[in-house]
């Protein structure tokens, strides 16, 4: 009894890291920014619109190990936007992001909610357009940044996940400053609902 007893408990103990593995879980994730100012305003025939922070994001995660994934992400920052009879004006931020995720398995609070971490480089792109009556015009600037987040992913079920995650981006300085850019460099905070597959 003893030994079945003893030869059962590492047994258990290996079945149980097994629940916490995600090697192999792969996620699409459509990220909502529910931190930062926004304000429409009127005046006359003008209509304008600024958002600090993000605005949105779309990111893929792949676990490549037990509690390491790779990521990348696409979000959309500090929007400015205006329309007028014969003139429409957009502003943009928009980084395109390549990293990491670690969600360590001594952190997890159980198999379906696990706190992260991640961390992403890669090229912010400001991107700005206007249309008026006599033509197009467009301008973009890419400067290096990177983003570091902490998060909890909570897998609510086999095929779907929310998640709340606080990032800080560390941006360089664009040469053509303007609404837009004045506050990239940040904090922010998003809230995100995936499509998971994959995994055990």
């Amino acid at each position: 009894m003893l030994f079945c007893a003893a030869l059962a408990a590492p047994l258990s103990l290996h079945a149980q890291r097994d629940t916490l593995s995600l090697d192999g879980r792969k996620a699409l994730t459509l990220g909502l920014g529910i931190t930062g100012a926004r304000n429409t305003t009127t005046v006359g025939g003008t209509v304008a619109s600024h958002t600090d922070g993000q605005v949105g994001s779309l990111s893929y995660n792949q676990y490549i190990r037990r509690q390491l994934g790779i990521e990348i992400e696409a979000a959309v920052l500090n929007a400015d936007s205006f329309v007028q009879p014969g003139h429409t004006h957009t502003n943009s931020i928009t980084p395109l992001l390549f990293g990491i995720t670690l969600a360590p398995e001594v952190f997890a609070l159980s198999r379906n909610v696990r706190p992260f971490f991640a961390a992403g480089v890669g090229p912010y792109v400001h991107t700005v357009n206007d249309v008026t009556t006599t033509g197009v015009s467009s301008s973009t600037e890419t400067v290096a940044g990177a983003r570091f987040g902490v998060g909890l992913n909570w897998y609510a079920a086999r095929h779907f996940l929310m998640n709340v995650e606080a990032k800080y981006h560390a941006v360089g300085d664009f040469d053509h400053p303007d609404a837009a850019t004045e506050k990239v460099s940040g904090w922010g905070v998003s809230l995100g609902f995936g499509f998971v597959w994959g995994g055990r």
